[in-house]
């Protein structure tokens, strides 16, 4: 029920309960009335008249009007039935001398947004706040990028402009130390100047759930022997050695030959004399 009061329904516009909420919810209750009719949405900007206003709201003089005047009258009628309807009690009670739509969303709005000089104010802090946007610690990524997003909301709001690769880089320049590696590797291949920052945060909540996933992996005891080819893998036996074994010989050739030793210097060449009959 909360969460239809604040967002709106079909049949019901978005409600402001609290004064903060203004930025959100007047681009929610812009889109309801356009949905409802333009015309409906151009009652926030049109004064309305004041003789027509009176000849409206006189059953007599109702029926004098003619056609376009009558609908100029509900249109306005609706258009400020949707308004109040869409405040909490305690805020419309702030603004009950307010008889029309276009006074009432005029004292709205400067209640909400301030004269010139605080939007001023306002805009240069939303700057200041987002030229230093940075992690705070303990923070998540869910956490940090839902805070940047109402930042950027705010900022909409207020008019404050920032451009896609801003945000991009600003969002990047946030992050915890632990996403330096990822994101040069993002840097290096040129996807930070080509994505926009709803891009970013998917490939950075995707490559998390992946990070989760490995350190939740079970450490599985290995057993090379199945895919080296050597018999007994499977059974888990020690397999035999298939090779002999390499030993390495020393030759010494220190002291006197012996009997056993071979000896170059007991061999002569014995060599025959061809015979000259042959």
């Amino acid at each position: 029920m909360q969460n239809d009061s604040e967002t709106g329904t079909s049949t019901k516009p978005p409600k402001l309960n609290h004064i903060n909420d203004w930025g959100w919810w007047k681009e929610r209750l812009r889109t309801y009335v356009q949905g409802q009719g333009q015309d409906l949405w151009m009652c926030f900007f049109t004064s309305s008249e004041n003789e027509l206003e009176v000849a409206g709201s006189n059953p007599e003089t109702y029926s004098t009007l003619s056609d376009e005047d009558k609908k100029k009258f509900e249109l306005e009628k609706k258009a400020f039935m949707i308004l109040t309807q869409a405040l909490h009690r305690d805020i419309y009670h702030q603004f009950v001398y307010c008889t029309t739509t276009k006074s009432l969303w005029d004292m709205l709005t400067l209640r909400c947004e301030g004269n010139a000089q605080s939007r001023k104010i306002k805009q240069e802090l939303l700057k200041k706040e987002f030229e230093g946007f940075t992690c705070m610690e303990n923070e998540g990524l869910a956490e940090l990028s839902t805070r940047f997003h109402h930042l950027l909301s705010e900022m909409f709001a207020f008019k404050v402009s920032a451009t896609p690769q801003d945000m991009v880089k600003r969002f990047a320049d946030a992050l915890p130390a632990r996403w330096s590696s990822y994101l040069e590797i993002l840097k290096e291949n040129g996807v930070l100047d080509t994505i926009t920052i709803y891009e970013l945060i998917q490939k950075l909540e995707n490559k998390d759930v992946e990070e989760k996933l490995k350190a939740k992996r079970t450490i599985t005891p290995q057993n090379p022997e199945m895919y080296f080819g050597i018999a007994g893998g499977i059974t888990g036996e020690k397999p035999a050695s298939q090779h002999a074994k390499l030993q390495t010989a020393f030759i010494s050739n220190t002291g006197p030959p012996t009997a056993n030793q071979f000896d170059p210097s007991a061999y002569t060449m014995m060599y025959s004399r061809p015979d000259s009959s042959s």
